[in-house]
């Protein structure tokens, strides 16, 4: 039986027609569309309609994106679930007056950017008033390949993009996750043989559940990054999805294809397994628990037995934990380490740990 995702609540932002800069095309309107559709589906994440603004070209502007935060300030309460998404043009500037990141409403200015952007710092503390202890932004920026031309003698101080440093500060805070579709220094890609951008073609397909089934009915936001980057990078090894975050938890972002459970007999084949869902995910628990900065503390992944050059780093000890132990069920990670290795090394220091003790006779 379907559900309803009822704690979510999302502002959707789509620009591809710009006064003075160039156009995006459709696939920005798209992109939002898109992700309104699947996010209020009642078979993928079970928003409901009444708690998803999208905001399309003109209808975009300065003005109505910062009412729209200002709304789920006020609208949202403290367990409830947030994404913001924004596909459109990003830009930096790097001299001069107004130095900035800026999201880029339709009537962007290069000569007015603070006037006619939306700064990062303002941006962060829009962010902040928001309540919700659950935030997701998606940015989705710099679609054209820093193509972008302005009206005016601008482009020399200008960098097309919305990244860098400043992410951190939007991170700030419990439950506070960014993830942006490239690096500073890459392009999102529009490829032009979806109906989207690269980094939305595959969010659509993410919430849409392919995103790795934990069998709770749930998408999770780590899960659905670790997804993401895979895709991306895999489809274009010139881009690579960015995570910005300061939390350790894995919170549900949207119900899993209508939070759909398994069937009894399919959950108790997943527990008798070698290295199944649930376990795996109570090593993670306790991995973080004892390593907080993630596989390489105290080296522990290598003294188990696993080559570090394999791993991808997250930001947090969580994410660099997810993703590792995601690689390792993979067959990656090093030759010589398994779950149990793993669980053995941090036994020789931890032998008391009843968690580890427990692990270690399930797997």
């Amino acid at each position: 039986m379907n559900k309803s995702f009822h704690s979510g609540r999302a502002l959707i932002i789509g620009i591809g027609e710009y006064d003075s800069l160039s156009s995006l095309g459709v696939e920005p309107i798209n992109d939002a569309d898109g992700v309104a559709n699947i996010l209020t589906s009642s078979k993928y994440c079970g928003y409901l309609q009444e708690n998803v603004q999208v905001l399309r070209n003109g209808d975009a502007s300065k003005i109505s994106i910062v009412n729209g935060l200002k709304k789920l300030a006020t609208e949202t309460q403290t367990g409830d679930t947030v994404i913001v998404y924004f596909s459109g043009h990003g830009a930096q500037r790097m001299t001069g007056q107004d130095i900035g990141t800026y999201l880029c409403p339709p009537e962007f200015e290069g000569s007015r950017p603070r006037q006619t952007g939306v700064e990062a710092e303002e941006f962060s503390e829009l962010l902040k008033k928001i309540p919700a202890e659950r935030l997701l932004v998606l940015i989705d920026t710099c679609h054209s390949g820093a193509a972008a031309r302005i009206k005016g003698p601008f482009d020399e101080i200008t960098k097309w993009a919305f990244g860098g440093p400043k992410l951190d500060s939007l991170a700030q805070g419990k439950g506070r996750v960014i993830i942006s579709a490239s690096a500073a220094h890459e392009t999102s890609l529009i490829l032009g043989i979806h109906r989207n951008s690269l980094f939305t073609h595959f969010l659509l397909k993410g919430l849409q559940g392919e995103v790795d089934d934990r069998s709770d009915g749930f998408i999770r936001v780590l899960d659905l990054f670790h997804y993401l980057a895979e895709q991306v990078s895999t489809t274009r090894k010139s881009q690579n999805p960015v995570l910005t975050t300061h939390t350790q938890d894995n919170f549900p972002v949207a119900l899993h294809k209508g939070g759909s459970f398994k069937s009894e007999v399919e959950v108790a084949v997943l527990v008798a397994s070698t290295v199944s869902t649930a376990p795996l995910r109570d090593v993670e628990d306790v991995m973080v628990d004892l390593y907080p900065l993630g596989p390489l503390d105290r080296e522990i992944w290598s003294r188990s037995g696993g080559d570090v050059a394999n791993l991808r780093i997250g930001s947090t000890g969580r994410a660099g934990w997810h993703a590792a132990l995601r690689l390792l069920t993979q067959g990656g990670g090093g030759a010589n380490i398994t779950i149990r290795s793993l669980l053995m090394e941090a036994l020789s220091e931890y032998g008391a740990n009843s968690n580890l003790k427990r692990l270690h006779d399930i797997i």
